[in-house]
């Protein structure tokens, strides 16, 4: 039996199913218009940076303790008192307001259209399961499957089963392979974030003392493909059937292996292919506002450098969002996303801890940061599981109610001169850690930087940044501080992708600080 397109089909369907991290293959497809809502969404406070979005100079520097200006306190938890010794301990209080924001995808191309498009094969729920999906027009959607030209599957004057069964295969094939498009190349997602970091120059308790604000939220939509099982005997045996069937005979639906449905009319010689899994889009959204008081002190110090140790608490404030809809239920995706985006947020509050150490030197230094250390949880909105029938999709829409802010390593080293003006800095974050919309990042960073002390001649640093995880895009960034004071941030990645003919970055991070010292 021929069928090596439809095997070589179901080969890349399956690789892709191997993602690590997802209990089924996951497709993204959050648009870059994303990017407006979410600066609705997140006038709402972390003294560390979201994980996907470092700040102002640390965009392009890494999370590193750089010690050219007040913000590199607010990275490493022992920072604040190192940067009073670097100071000679002269006390110096200072914040820097900074708002950021970024936006990352992949060859999206009319992505909604393509949803819209698939959605169409697919069965609609039961009247009154819980299918209904905001912005839809059910009146729209076919209620038995898209139409297929019965001649592009059985020549009726010569009929041969087997070269109808390869056109059927790679007909069904040509709608998986739509599923797979979406699934990897239909992804994107946006962000914003806007921090206030605050180094308290008086010493208290023998250390020194930071507070920090942080707004951030992002939003996403994803879907969550169930497997479409295709058995070719059976599909051979309909096949024989239709083939047999007269115009006087009534319109019959076979059954193709439980996820594959044929709805045959004689009379009109037509045939209509439909799906009936519960394949998903689902819609997932978060804003967070993060309050944090450290405190770092040295407990020890020698002729070869000092070490110093630090703690920082965060409360944690999420407002949370999340909707699932079959694809069944899906007339027009652009309008299904316009409608969640004005969903009801549930929120939940938690803590965490972070930790920090370091050693001072007077040309470098090396730090270590557990970040947090009790991993706080949080639950998003419950979906209404009553249209869905398969277990793995019931399992993991339970499962993926939750979000745990994971503990994380982090390492940083830098070598500087003297004055600091100039610095070399490394920081690679040791495990890999989850942001509320389930994407894995874990970043490896390299920079370098000149700090003038003119008012006319600006500061200059360039950087190199790569998730190691997770999409595994690399950036290239750069910054500058104008008039000892605006700092301005910018990463592009090195790959491109094509929307509407364009060739664009796929990923663009950028941001605006205002450093102030007193």
């Amino acid at each position: 039996m021929d069928l090596s397109a439809w095997s070589a089909g179901q080969a890349l369907h399956k690789a892709h199913q191997d993602k690590p991290n997802r209990d089924l293959p996951l497709l993204r497809c959050t648009l870059p218009a994303i990017f407006v809502w979410v600066l609705g969404l997140t006038m709402t406070v972390t003294q560390a940076a979201p994980v996907y979005l470092p700040q102002s100079a640390n965009l392009t520097y890494g999370d590193v303790t750089h010690g050219q200006r007040v913000l590199s306190a607010s990275s490493n938890p022992a920072a604040a008192a190192a940067d009073v010794v670097r100071r000679n301990g002269k006390s110096t209080s200072g914040t820097v307001l900074s708002v950021g924001g970024g936006i990352e995808y992949g060859n999206m191309q009319e992505i909604f259209d393509k949803i819209d498009q698939i959605a169409q094969a697919f069965r609609p729920s039961e009247p009154g399961s819980g299918g209904d999906a905001p912005g839809q027009a059910p009146e729209d959607k076919p209620d038995d499957g898209i139409d297929i030209d019965i001649g592009d599957i059985i020549d009726q004057l010569d009929p041969d089963t087997q070269e109808a069964l390869n056109k059927l295969g790679k007909e069904i094939l040509t709608r998986t392979a739509l599923l797979a498009i979406i699934k990897n190349e239909g992804y994107g997602k946006a962000f914003i974030s806007a921090d206030a970091p605050f180094v308290i120059g008086q010493e208290l308790l023998g250390g020194a003392w930071t507070f920090g604000i942080n707004w951030s939220g992002t939003s996403k939509s994803f879907g969550l493909v169930q497997d479409i099982q295709f058995d070719p005997d059976i599909a051979l045996q309909a096949i024989e059937e239709i083939i047999n069937l007269t115009p006087a005979d009534p319109p019959r639906e076979f059954d193709l292996s439980g996820d594959i449905l044929l709805k045959v009319d004689p009379a009109t010689n037509s045939i209509k292919l439909s799906f009936t899994n519960d394949s998903s889009m689902i819609t997932k959204a978060s804003k967070t506002t993060e309050i944090g008081l450290g405190y770092s002190r040295q407990v020890w110090a020698g002729n070869a450098g000092g070490f110093f140790l630090g703690a920082r608490l965060k409360a944690y404030l999420m407002e949370l969002s999340r909707y699932s809809v079959r694809f069944g239920d899906i007339t027009d995706s652009d309008e299904l996303f316009d409608s969640i985006r004005n969903s009801k947020f549930e929120s939940d509050n938690e803590f965490g801890i972070d930790i920090g150490a370091m050693w001072l030197a007077d040309n470098y230094q090396i730090g270590i940061q557990l970040i947090n250390l009790n991993q706080p949880e949080f639950e998003f909105p419950r979906v209404d599981l009553s249209p869905y029938k398969d277990n793995r999709v019931i399992s993991f829409l339970l499962k993926d109610r939750r979000y745990t802010m994971e503990r994380q390593a982090k390492l940083e080293a830098s070598l500087f001169t003297t004055s600091r003006r100039w610095t070399v800095n490394l920081g690679m974050d040791i495990n890999a850690t989850p942001d509320p919309m389930g994407d894995d990042f874990q970043w490896f960073t390299i920079s370098g930087g000149y700090l003038t002390e003119s008012w006319w001649l600006p500061g200059a640093r360039i950087g190199y940044r790569k998730n190691m995880t997770g999409t595994k895009l690399e950036y290239l960034s750069a910054g500058a501080t104008i008039f000892k004071i605006v700092n301005i941030d910018m990463a592009s990645t090195f790959d491109t992708v094509t929307i509407n003919g364009d060739r664009l970055p796929r990923g663009l991070m950028a941001s605006v600080g205002f450093q102030i010292a007193w």
